[in-house]
């Protein structure tokens, strides 16, 4: 076995019989001389990838190959190499491979095998199993015995033979895949004329173009329906006439007769037919054709027929298998394009019928149940009446605002508060620099002093002119200590109430000069606030003064409070992209409980969504009402 395998080496003689090999992988039909053909390559492969990994000795020792020949089951071998016996172990793993239908590969005693430790050599040879597939079919099995020291490659030796297999579907044809080239052809450039783009008719009349050429009839037509008669839409005798002429009533009573018959009908009539026959016998007779083939094909309630006639014999068997076998591929693609050209309202009722359909086909019970539920849901919709709600965003604002001013052009000497800071009443918010004003009291009172003695000089010396004028001096000087003292009195800002501070941050204007009148803070009350609510122009009328609701805070996103509609403005703005009108509101807590938290934890400025009741409403209305008012006023500007 191994001096035939030597002469597999790449010598001369090697070369020479691998090239008859391949003269003969390629061009023999013969099972037997293909597969030993391919098997001498095979092995010369292996040699020559495993053989610098072995040695000089070759890797393989022997193998064969099995073929499954004819319509049965068993395998013959039809190629053998390395001697004419084979091996116990090679028979056992190529009984394996045919069993698991996979590559099998066994070292030492294999699996499965009967020989004892004493039968084997001192090196015992290592067997592969390679299975060829052909689609789904197992149509031969490889075998080949490596030398022991080939057992770290039984992989890459698998491999190769794997690789090799893709050659058999040369030999072997898959069994369910006999089908004429001229045939074949043909279904594949009438499947390539209906993909193309265009309506059903133009496509329809190019592919029974097509047909009548490619099949030399006397004419193709195609006509469609999905409930009543038949449509003639296309015929390779070129344009349709819009009118009803004598062809046109011929060919629909044909086309209707091989509806109503459910299957492929020809006249002449063959021994196998029973259904009826008598517009085909008409239409032949009338028009010029010996035999006529009407084809029909239902898909998804839309029924297409397509009718060959011709001149001549009647077309044999396997012809009209191959004209049913055309229109059943062919007719997928005209149904597709058939559905694309629907307009929308019939698109929406078809989806909407398959809906219903595949709900109630059956007898489900649970889908009769889903069904009943729906219909159950809609009445409610209609019939029941809810407490319905406007919806918009509100913002939490204090009731009243107090500014705090200065009192008198000065200089700022402290600041304690800043926005966002509780103040109780009479904390000093800020003081003013006082150092001016006590300068000016001293100032005045001396003043005071002297105008005072100089009265009592003129009244002493009798001059009423220096009295007089020294009297005036002190009430002067009297009503300008008068007014720094209540300036003094004012440098200090308090809080006039418990109040949060709003708005203002003088803490860095520190030594600023101030001007009278200007706003340092701004304060707004704990407990009194209003919510100004957003609410969409659609749903602006719904709301009056003195309905109820309540608000969610984003802050407090686990408590609700009640507000109560006092004022609705009718001054439109725009916000975020939408026209909203401004709804005031006030909180009215419910109990003391809730006074004290609102006291505690609200904050002017907060946000959040509002929800007004607007009374009682059908559910429909409530969950329609916004879209069914938006395509009002969309149909108002379409329509002229």
């Amino acid at each position: 076995m191994s001096g035939g395998i030597a002469a597999l080496q790449m010598r001369p003689q090697a070369a020479f019989a691998d090239a008859q090999a391949w003269r003969d992988l390629l061009g023999s039909d013969d099972p037997a001389v293909f597969s030993q053909a391919w098997l001498r390559l095979l092995v010369s492969t292996i040699d020559q990838c495993l053989t610098p990994i072995s040695g000089s000795e070759p890797a393989v020792l022997g193998g064969f190959v099995a073929m499954r020949l004819g319509a049965g089951q068993r395998f013959s071998r039809t190629a053998t190499i390395g001697g004419g016996e084979v091996s116990f172990m090679l028979a056992k793993a190529a009984e394996r491979c045919l069993q698991v239908r996979r590559p099998v590969g066994q070292t030492g005693g294999g699996a499965g095998g009967t020989a004892s430790v004493t039968e084997l050599p001192a090196e015992t040879p290592v067997q592969i199993a390679v299975p060829v597939m052909v689609g789904e079919v197992m149509e031969a099995v490889v075998a080949l015995e490596l030398r022991a020291a080939m057992e770290p490659q039984l992989d890459r030796a698998t491999r190769l033979a794997q690789w090799g297999t893709a050659w058999f579907r040369r030999i072997v044809a898959p069994r369910d895949e006999v089908v004429d080239r001229g045939q074949r052809d043909l279904i594949v450039k009438a499947l390539g004329i209906a993909a193309v783009a265009g309506s059903l008719a133009s496509v329809g009349q190019t592919l029974c173009t097509f047909l009548a050429d490619r099949l030399d009839l006397l004419r193709v037509s195609l006509g469609v329906a999905e409930h009543g008669p038949q449509t003639v839409i296309a015929t390779s005798r070129g344009g349709l006439s819009t009118s009803k002429t004598d062809f046109l009533v011929a060919l629909g009573a044909a086309l209707d007769e091989a509806v109503s018959a459910g299957a492929t009908v020809m006249w002449p009539v063959p021994e196998t037919q029973i259904a009826a026959i008598g517009a085909h016998d008409r239409l032949c007779r009338s028009h010029d054709a010996d035999w006529a083939v009407s084809v029909p094909v239902t898909i998804d309630r839309l029924t297409q027929v397509m009718c060959f006639e011709g001149t001549g014999a009647a077309p044999e068997p396997a012809t009209v298998q191959t004209l049913q076998e055309l229109v059943s591929l062919v007719a997928p693609l005209l149904a597709l394009r058939h559905n694309a050209q629907r307009s929308l309202p019939v698109h929406t009722w078809v989806a909407a019928r398959h809906v219903l359909r595949d709900w109630t086909v059956g007898g489900d019970r649970w889908r009769w149940a889903a069904l009943a539920a729906v219909l159950a849901f809609g009445l409610f919709a209609v019939f029941v009446r809810g407490d319905a709600r406007v919806a918009a965003q509100a913002t939490l604002e204090g009731a009243i605002n107090r500014a705090i001013t200065v009192p008198f052009d000065g200089y700022l000497a402290d600041a304690a508060a800043r926005p966002g800071d509780r103040v109780r009443a009479g904390q000093v918010l800020a003081r003013l620099d006082d150092r001016d004003l006590r300068l000016q009291i001293l100032d005045d009172q001396a003043k005071i002093a002297e105008a005072r003695r100089e009265v009592i000089d003129g009244v002493g010396r009798r001059d009423l002119t220096q009295a007089g004028v020294a009297l005036a001096r002190r009430q002067q000087a009297e009503a300008e200590l008068k007014l720094a003292e209540d300036n003094l009195s004012r440098a200090s800002l308090v809080a006039p109430f418990d109040a949060v501070v709003i708005s203002g941050d003088p803490t860095r204007e520190i030594g600023t000069p101030l001007r009278r009148g200007e706003t340092l803070y701004e304060l707004s009350p704990l407990d009194r606030y209003r919510v100004a609510i957003d609410v969409d122009e659609q749903d602006f009328a719904e709301v009056t003064p003195g309905q109820s609701g309540f608000v969610l805070l984003s802050s407090l996103p686990y408590d609700i409070w009640p507000v109560t509609v006092e004022r609705v403005t009718p001054i439109a703005s725009a916000k975020d992209g939408h026209t909203v009108f401004r709804i005031d509101a006030r909180l009215t807590p419910a109990d003391g409980a809730q006074a004290e938290a609102m006291r505690r934890l609200l904050r002017p400025g907060m946000e959040g969504v509002a929800k007004i009741e607007i009374g009682p409403r059908r559910f429909v209305w409530i969950w329609t009402h916004a879209m069914l008012s938006w395509a009002r006023l969309k149909l108002w500007e379409w329509l002229p």
